[in-house]
């Protein structure tokens, strides 16, 4: 690899720049720390674009391919997202005490010694692809909609961090949440968020940085870093638009922001936590336009959506959906509760909280701190002649009693548990201490649920299973099954993955399973005549959309582990 003076003096030597214009670049580099190129650009000596990949063998450099690298977490924290997307270049690997840079810009070789001094380690540059560098910086690093950097100096000069907690410093961040650089920059995070599709904005004081991760598809994406200093004026931004109190750090407080964005209602519940470093905030994005879909986009398969069906059509009953938190309960709910939604039934639901307003539906939300409980609305519930009620979470005794004792009554209350798989649902109810004759006499039906990542279209790739992944996928000799796996492009952001689907597992009550929830039968007898019914696993619905080139093996064993051995007769 040819040194700076080498590279300069080969430059120099085919009639690309003279050694002046060199020093000069060089000297506005240090000035400015803005990449060699553009300010060879910017001084006019760069007239014909990039020095073109054929002069590559005249500095001795072979290209290299990183197409299909995955570089360790410490070396992608080994350089700042900033200077990697000023300078394009991607850290590939350390080498002992040196620090390997992937670069497309022969010019930069120029600036090795300004890389050096600016990262503090023994760097070496090496020519790759492009294309390659582009799927990198936006793989680790993540693209902002645009250029903070000159924000951030803005923000920066003449700023000093409030640091006491007194009513004078209260109104000082106020004064400095209002400032036009802090609101840019607050209003970038949220648009950028909703551009993205993430579900979740994290902001995250850490001891010597200033976090922001988007949670997209299920999977949190670290983007850019704004300076330490300006942590809590960003932060006092969000609780104003919150409309939460800037003087209180001490408790945890929540919040709501509403937005149009491009004639979109965007609802954001906001959550700020007190932290050694900080308070950690939280917005969840409810896009209201992506979040009522149809009952095609949740991912039932015939078999499936015919029994969902059939438990939507029932009179009365308690019907429950189960999953851990962020498998999709909720979506599934509302689409379901929109599909019965006509003007000769009557639909009421109690949550905590209420995350969308659905035109023709009554819904309350929970205040504990009044008294206002799961348990107390749903007993003002039974006075309103409701038909349909949804109950967000049945949490404790109480509330299970009552719903289920309404669903005897004649109405058709659904509601959600936290439990693995559907069948475990019936246990559940009975260890909370609802008799065991409620539970066999009033559900109708259990729902399990997961999301896992759909491939992206545009890129995912064929490949030949293994014997692992052909046993795993049921694939038998001679069978023309296609596989695919992820790639990466730019429709998603080079992840490989472009919103999630679900996969499920339904059962409906029969008098087989009514004798076992009466004796109290363990979770693992309920399964086995679960199964016996129709039901289908998570793992074998997982299997089929795997198999129908929806998703990868590495999800669906993600959320429903390894190879389960299912029996039917």
């Amino acid at each position: 690899m040819p040194t700076k003076k080498e590279a300069a003096t080969l430059l120099q030597n085919i009639g690309l720049l003279t050694g002046s214009q060199v020093e000069e670049a060089l000297e506005k580099q240090r000035q400015t720390k803005h990449s060699i190129k553009n300010i060879l650009k910017e001084l006019g000596y760069l007239h014909q674009g990039n020095i073109g990949s054929s002069l590559l063998s005249q500095f001795g450099i072979l290209p290299r391919e990183t197409s299909e690298e995955n570089v360790a977490p410490e070396v992608i924290k080994s350089i700042p997202s900033s200077f990697a997307k000023e300078h394009q270049v991607i850290p590939l690997e350390k080498k002992d005490d040196t620090l390997v840079l992937g670069t497309d810009e022969p010019l930069n070789f120029l600036a090795l010694d300004y890389f050096k001094e600016e990262l503090k380690k023994k760097v070496q540059l090496v020519m790759v692809n492009q294309n390659a560098i582009a799927s990198s910086l936006k793989k680790y690093y993540g693209i902002e909609t645009e250029d903070l950097s000159p924000l951030f100096e803005k923000i920066d000069q003449g700023y000093t961090p409030i640091l006491k907690e007194t009513e004078k410093a209260v109104e000082g961040e106020e004064e400095e949440a209002k400032r036009a650089p802090i609101i840019k920059l607050a209003n970038m995070l949220i648009a950028d968020g909703i551009k993205k599709r993430a579900s979740d904005i994290h902001v995250e004081p850490l001891e010597n940085t200033f976090r922001i991760r988007y949670r997209i598809d299920g999977v949190l994406h670290e983007t850019l870093s704004p300076p330490k200093n300006i942590q809590r004026a960003v932060i006092a931004r969000f609780k104003l638009m919150a409309q939460m109190n800037l003087a209180e750090k001490r408790l945890p407080q929540d919040g709501r922001i509403m937005l149009n964005v491009q004639g979109r209602p965007i609802d954001l519940r906001v959550s700020t936590l007190p932290g050694l470093y900080g308070e950690s905030l939280v917005m969840r994005i409810l896009d209201k336009t992506t979040m009522l879909v149809g009952m095609d986009q949740l991912g039932f398969l015939p078999e499936n959506r015919k029994r969902w069906d059939t438990l939507l059509k029932f009179s009365g009953g308690i019907v429950l959906v189960t999953g851990p938190t962020g498998s999709g309960k909720t979506t599934t709910l509302y689409t379901s509760l929109n599909t019965l939604n006509t003007t000769d039934k009557k639909l009421m639901t109690v949550e905590e909280p209420v995350e969308y307003q659905i035109s023709g539906i009554n819904q309350t939300q929970v205040r504990p701190d009044i008294g206002l409980t799961f348990a107390s609305v749903l007993r003002s519930f039974l006075r309103q002649s409701p038909d349909v009620l949804l109950v967000g979470e049945i949490r404790d005794l109480e509330t299970a009693d009552i719903g289920l004792r309404a669903a005897l009554t004649g109405h058709l209350v659904f509601s959600t548990l936290h439990t693995n798989d559907a069948p475990s649902a019936i246990t559940r109810l009975i260890d909370l201490g609802v008799p065991s004759f409620l539970v066999a006499s009033s559900l109708q039906g259990v729902m399990a649920q997961r999301l896992v990542r759909l491939l992206c279209p545009y890129c995912k790739e064929e490949y030949p299973p293994d014997e692992e992944t052909k046993n795993f996928l049921d694939i038998k000799a001679g069978e023309d099954v296609h596989i695919y796996r992820t790639n990466g492009c730019e429709a998603c952001d080079y992840t490989g993955y472009h919103g999630r689907i679900g996969i499920f597992e339904i059962f409906i009550m029969n008098n087989e399973l009514r004798e076992l929830a009466l004796k109290k039968a363990a979770t693992s007898e309920i399964r086995k005549a679960a199964i016996k019914t129709g039901m289908r696993t998570l793992q074998e619905d997982g299997i089929i959309k795997i198999r129908k080139g929806l998703t990868t093996v590495d999800e669906v064993v993600s959320v429903t582990g390894r190879k389960e051995n299912v029996t039917r007769n």
